[in-house]
């Protein structure tokens, strides 16, 4: 019993090691926490404030400023190769504050003029879209510096900070929230500057990557989940809380799994999985079509916010692992956004009423369903698990071998499902193939010098190596 009781204080005690060690690392790059989440903030009362100018239509507001947001990534898509990394050019940096801070002057101005104010506001409300577009696609590319794990606890982290934020901001007064609206932006630029400042040059967001293709399939899918999603968010009975209420709920959750379990099990795992996300999007898009309390409501926005945090997490962890710009994966992801907007205007009474197919709610609810459900079996069509996610993309493909990091990634998935690698093990495998230090791979993954050490023996059995050198000269003869 003593000898047991010893076994499980030491297991506490590294777990509290390694918590205090996540949470140290975690210090090293505050801005980000509230640089991004000042930004999340900002975006939920600008959608709040333009939603309340037409009381009729609750999301008429809020879509035009998802409208404002769209050219901003379409030109991301198109032109990423010339735009991208967005950080290194100052007139994105300095403009995307700047059109924010203008939307608000813009608004507060709107206000007092008698004739056209309507148009003017709807001009303010693009003016705080094409801003906020940029500034997130920014940020993205913050977070795709950071590691698998990192990933997980910044943006989880964030999305809480940021919505609970724009909570308790929201009854604030006019006066009291235009100051906080122009203050946010310029909070946020700040941090940018100084969270990149922090990153290893190594780390940084690449100016050049191999071939990508866009994601047809997985933008489909994603369409049909917005689009069934935006038909239950445009009716009068989905509360306005709910969406923050179901961000609150799946962020918490997330950061709390990965930060106090991530050493039990490879939590990455949990994004890099077709099935997590499509249970997510599945359930919240089933959900809504039965929503009729503010429980319900609730449910359906934290099933449809998990969905959305994993596939943030997703494409930040692809851009990471392959080199792929993060603006140009986030800017195709957004733009899915607007089939919700399609959504929002199906539930409009008056819309309804001029379309004799959707005046049967039932007939809709049982259509879109079956839509879902058939939509959702296409993400089970990538089956190269090491690539999920990334083969949408097309990146890591044998198409882009001109693409050093994506090969590179590959000849490891590879090598690693030959030698039936756990996901852990295969973790540790890749990031001693590129040279990693035994320390910096213990801060990388979080894990303690013994639990390093144990994986790479079973790596060095399963390979039937004895030393890192000759695991490293086996990668180099797989090149081909």
């Amino acid at each position: 019993m003593d000898a047991m009781g010893e076994r499980k204080e030491h297991r506490q005690g590294s777990a509290a090691a390694l918590s205090g060690r996540r949470l140290a690392d975690m210090t090293k790059l505050v801005p980000s926490f509230f640089g991004f989440a000042f930004v999340r903030a900002w975006d939920d009362l600008a959608f709040s404030r333009f939603a309340a100018l037409f009381p009729d239509t609750p999301w008429l507001g809020q879509d035009i400023v998802s409208l404002g947001m769209l050219p901003v990534f379409l030109l991301v898509v198109l032109a990423a190769r010339r735009l991208a990394p967005l950080y290194r050019r100052p007139v994105l940096v300095i403009g995307a504050p700047l059109m924010m801070v203008a939307a608000v002057v813009f608004y507060e101005l709107s206000l007092g003029l008698p004739d056209g104010a309507q148009a003017a506001l709807v001009l303010s409300a693009l003016l705080a879209g094409a801003g906020a577009a940029l500034s997130i696609l920014q940020w993205a590319e913050l977070q795709s510096c950071l590691n698998s794990l990192q990933i997980v606890l910044y943006v989880s982290g964030s999305f809480f900070l940021g919505s609970l934020l724009g909570w308790m901001a929201l009854d604030a007064g006019p006066e009291r929230m235009a100051v906080i609206l122009l203050l946010l932006p310029v909070l946020s630029l700040f941090c940018l500057k100084a969270a990149f400042a922090k990153i290893a040059p190594a780390d940084l967001p690449k100016s050049d990557w191999g071939a990508v293709r866009f994601p047809w399939k997985l933008v489909i899918v994603l369409g049909v989940y917005e689009f069934a999603m935006g038909v239950t968010q445009g009716g009068t009975s989905f509360g306005a809380d709910a969406p923050v209420l179901g961000v609150l709920a799946a962020s918490a959750v997330l950061f709390c799994l990965a930060f106090f379990f991530s050493h039990r099990f490879d939590f990455t795992r949990i994004y890099r999985t077709p099935f997590v996300l499509m249970v997510c999007g599945l359930l919240a898009a089933l959900l809504s079509f039965s929503a009729s309390s503010a429980v319900a409501n609730v449910l359906v926005s934290t099933g449809y916010a998990l969905m959305f945090l994993l596939l943030t997490m997703l494409l930040c962890d692809i851009s990471h692992r392959y080199g792929v710009s993060a603006a140009l994966l986030c800017s195709i992801e957004e733009l899915v956004m607007f089939t919700g907007v399609g959504g929002h205007l199906v539930a409009q009474p008056a819309v309804r009423a001029a379309v004799p197919l959707l005046q049967d709610g039932t007939v809709l609810s049982i259509s879109l369903a079956v839509l879902v459900v058939i939509a959702s079996m296409v993400l089970l069509s990538e089956r190269e698990y090491s690539r999920w996610g990334a083969s949408f993309f097309g990146v890591g493909s044998r198409d882009s071998e001109a693409d050093v990091r994506a090969a590179f990634v590959e000849r490891c998935d590879e090598l690693a499902l030959q030698h039936r690698l756990s996901p852990r093990e295969k973790e540790v495998f890749q990031l001693i193939a590129e040279g990693k230090s035994p320390s910096e791979i213990e801060g990388e993954l979080y894990i303690a010098s013994g639990t390093l050490k144990s994986h790479t023996r079973r790596i060095y059995q399963k390979f039937d190596v004895h030393s890192r050198g000759e695991l490293v000269a086996l990668l180099q003869e797989n090149k081909g």
